[in-house]
């Protein structure tokens, strides 16, 4: 399931490009951003994996992580005002 939310987030990132953004900084942070967006889906599972014991607390934070993480952009898309 995290591997999917890697590849929604992938496709999501690369169809809602923001246009127009002529400050490097703004343009470093929204690729920052981005970069983000699309390992978090990885960074939740391997975390949550290695640092909780427990498998109901376990399967508690990858349902919360399944709820966090979904890519919204993804299916109802962005807009640059």
């Amino acid at each position: 399931m995290y591997l999917g939310y890697v590849v929604a987030w992938l496709f999501a990132v690369q169809s809602n490009q923001l246009i127009g953004i002529d400050d490097r900084f703004a343009q470093a942070m929204s690729q920052f951003g981005e970069f983000f967006a699309i390992v978090s889906p990885a960074l939740w599972f391997f975390a949550t994996v290695s640092l909780i014991r427990t498998s109901l607390a376990r399967a508690l934070v990858l349902a919360l992580g399944l709820a966090v993480l979904f890519p919204f952009p993804l299916f109802f898309g962005v807009s640059a005002q």
